[in-house]
């Protein structure tokens, strides 16, 4: 497959409107650190759980304050995305990724029909123990009764603090896949959260002698276990299934393809059983550690591992495609090592495209969570020749259209839902930087969002709590109006 680089469209990450700091979900410093720190953090996980619990009631006065942070509140009747508890959109509440509990009550997203299913997995790990537990699944659907075809997306690893991760969601990138009309499944493996005390087979043990091929064996079996879970679902259609995964989460899915021996390469048409059409590995890695910049745990070792994984790709009829993306500033495996684990996999057997993005913040490690703006209409082009058409990007249109109205002009917004109170907040928009988006739906909610993602997640945030109301569009984008009437 191709070697490449795409430099266009890159977006530059702002802040939020309200100038409160980004909080991100535990976007994984993936694997930071081996050796003996694992060992420790390996005995002391569970009272790191223990002590996240007790904290509990003061991260829900966090919650709370960060929700008000995140939208702009205004009286209950004014036309706005009213505040909820519920983090949105990849930008969790203070403390909601430090949970060690699996929140199980209300929805997050009720517009996606988010629920949690527990799926029971068992693997061994370095040391040849077996560690087991139900993994909590974050499952969301786009409207309808399906079936839908599924992307199955992995978290990635910090081992200082596996025992305070929370439920995982990936909303933006759920919501990437969910207007490609597929459901989305979240795991989270063992040995994070609440199934910190089980173990922690995903370590590599040592820095010096790293035991990759039974840590990836280990994250790639639970792949596969939820995998089959979701393929037995009434309303999934799993024969065109995408993997995901972010970090270690990245060599997961990989490391997922050899466990899928009854799991048949998707046909160009479909097939009638479980099948993977692709594998999309974004930042990718182990042994990463964030004392010594781009100077993973013995890489020559791991680059092995992607070689021998690529040669399992050989017995196939057909190898299933892998896009590995990476950003150009990525400072905890940089881009030379991931370049020759990705051209090893590809020498071996494994079909490869590979992609390096423009720097993404202060740190290219977070281009998942970070880039999405960058990341999803690559992903979107890379799936389109497997017969994945819809588009799931959502573009940034160009700047003063000239055959639309003046995007500073509030009396063109629409009469019907004009009042005081949209005004001050649209006024709250075009003070914001770039990028923005402005949403509403003509009655009774508007929201904006400015930085990376702004468009779904204005559209997510207007949608809180308006399911019975008309859907929310978007007025505004950059210095743009894209309203159009339904």
């Amino acid at each position: 497959m191709s070697l490449g680089r795409v430099t266009g469209g890159a977006r530059t990450v702002s802040h939020e409107a309200a100038t409160v700091a980004r909080t991100v979900a535990v976007s994984d410093a993936a694997s930071m650190a081996a050796g003996a720190g694992e060992a420790l953090a390996a005995a002391t996980a569970a009272a790191a759980a223990a002590a996240a619990a007790a904290a509990a009631v003061a991260r829900v006065t966090a919650r709370a304050i960060a929700a008000f942070a995140l939208s702009v509140v205004l009286p209950a009747t004014a036309l706005h995305a009213q505040t909820s508890l519920a983090p949105t959109a990849d930008r969790p509440a203070v403390g909601s990724d430090r949970s060690p509990s699996v929140p199980t009550a209300a929805s997050w997203a009720p517009d996606l029909r988010e629920r949690i299913d527990r799926v029971p997995v068992r693997v061994t790990d370095a040391a040849g123990r077996i560690v087991s537990g139900e993994l909590p699944v974050t499952v969301f659907r786009p409207a309808g009764p399906g079936p839908f075809p599924l992307a199955l997306i992995n978290h990635g690893r910090d081992w200082r603090e596996r025992g305070r991760y929370g439920r995982q969601r990936y909303e933006s990138a759920a919501r990437f896949f969910v207007r490609k009309g597929y459901a989305v499944a979240v795991p989270l493996r063992l040995g994070y959260g609440e199934l910190a005390a089980a173990g922690d087979p995903e370590t590599n043990v040592r820095c010096d002698q790293p035991r990759y091929t039974a840590a990836l064996n280990a994250a790639g079996q639970q792949v596969a276990d939820v995998l089959r879970f979701m393929a037995a679902q009434p309303d999934i259609d799993a024969s065109r299934t995408v993997l995901v995964g972010q970090s270690v989460g990245g060599l997961a899915a990989l490391a997922a393809l050899p466990q899928l021996a009854d799991v048949a390469p998707a046909a160009p048409t479909g097939s009638a059983g479980p099948a993977v059409l692709a594998v999309i590995n974004v930042s990718g890695g182990h042994g990463g550690r964030p004392e010594a910049a781009a100077s993973p745990c013995r890489p020559d070792v791991l680059e092995q591992e992607m070689s021998r994984l690529g040669s399992l790709q050989r017995a196939r009829a057909r190898a299933i495609p892998t896009l590995w993306l990476y950003a150009d500033n990525d400072h905890l495996f940089g881009t030379r090592w991931p370049r020759q684990w990705a051209q090893a996999y590809q020498a071996a057997g494994g079909a490869m495209t590979w992609r390096l993005l423009p720097p993404v913040g202060q740190e290219g490690h977070r281009l998942f969570t970070d880039g999405n703006d960058q990341w999803q209409p690559v992903v979107d082009a890379f799936l389109r020749p497997l017969g994945v058409d819809i588009p799931g990007a959502l573009l940034y249109p160009p700047d003063h259209d000239p055959g639309r109205a003046d995007v500073a002009d509030l009396s063109a917004l629409p009469s019907s839902s004009s009042s005081p109170e949209l005004q001050r907040l649209y006024r709250a928009f075009l003070a914001a930087p770039l990028p923005r988006a402005f949403a509403m739906n003509g009655q009774s909610r508007s929201s904006f969002a400015t930085g990376d993602d702004a468009q779904s997640r204005a559209l997510a945030r207007c949608e809180e709590g308006a399911q019975a109301e008309d859907p929310c569009r978007l007025y505004a984008v950059n210095r743009t109006v894209v309203w159009s009437q339904p």
